[in-house]
């Protein structure tokens, strides 16, 4: 498995076989750039809410940290967090830690992301951000 980003909000993976390793890193790459995803950088350092989601027997909780707390993940989903541009995010995962359904069931979480913007057009009323209130 691969997993490619470019540190400002656009991520992909991608599964690869071959016959030899290297074909199968590249197969991999491939793919992993046709499966490119968007997700949402609140404050461009975290997620702006917390998560959880299930993919299998894996279970996934996201939390937002605060400025200067780093990291604090399982190994597989810092990577890709990392690569996503995520720098204050706090996880579990609970059950299957293989890698393959842990960065399934994150992306999964990833795209469950809801930005003030999306709230406000599902609700349609109008959302005030914390900084504005002060």
């Amino acid at each position: 498995m691969v997993v490619c980003g470019n540190f400002h909000g656009v991520v992909g993976y991608g599964k690869g076989k071959g016959g030899a390793v290297p074909v199968a890193i590249q197969r991999a790459y491939a793919k992993s750039f046709q499966n490119l995803h968007y997700v949402e950088r609140y404050e461009e350092h975290t997620i702006p809410h917390a998560i959880q989601t299930k993919f299998k027997k894996t279970k996934i909780y996201l939390w937002p940290g605060a400025i200067g707390t780093g990291m604090r993940a399982n190994s597989t989903i810092e990577s890709v967090l990392y690569l996503a541009g995520y720098k204050n995010v706090k996880s579990k995962v609970i059950g299957s830690r293989h890698p393959h359904n842990t960065v399934k069931a994150l992306f999964k979480a990833l795209n469950m992301i809801e930005t003030p913007k999306d709230i406000q057009e599902k609700f349609g009323r109008s959302v005030v951000e914390s900084y504005l209130l002060k």
